[in-house]
């Protein structure tokens, strides 16, 4: 799916969660590295998130994952060459985990059980809001353990 700055990639319900954990992470399932550079912040039951939504301080906001842009678009390596390394392309979906331990637990502290939505609102380097960052994902996961 594209994900365009703004959307809801997810909503989950976090009443059967342990306190207890050890990490968090939200995970940008099969993600496909995208050819600009950006950051993704990331808030579960945030109404309306845009780049002027305070980070600092705000008990929604459960962190913030850079992406480094690949500037072109990548060639598939020859499948015959044996100098090939790794995934069969550099733009081949991956997934990328998001350390969000501590924000998640006072999150968690503070919410009554329900369904929440995730969010993420993409931007440059300047914090200037980037509407279509070309953010293409699989999935939207949060994993406790």
């Amino acid at each position: 799916m594209r994900v365009r700055s703004g959307d809801t990639v997810a909503t989950f319900s976090f009443d059967h969660i342990e306190p207890g954990f050890e990490r968090a992470e939200a995970r940008f399932e099969g993600l496909t590295p995208p050819l600009r550079t950006f950051a993704a912040r990331v808030f579960v039951d945030e109404p309306h998130p845009d780049a002027q939504t305070p980070t600092d301080g705000n008990i929604h906001y459960l962190g913030t994952q850079n992406f480094y842009g690949l500037g072109v678009p990548d060639v598939a390596p020859d499948p015959n060459d044996a100098y090939k390394l790794g995934r069969a392309s550099q733009s081949a979906p991956t997934m990328v985990p998001l350390n969000i331990t501590q924000r998640f637990r006072d999150y968690l502290a503070q919410a009554t059980p329900h369904a929440a939505p995730i969010t993420l609102v993409a931007v440059d380097r300047t914090g200037a809001e980037i509407p279509d960052p070309g953010l293409e994902i699989e999935g939207f996961s949060i994993v406790t353990r």
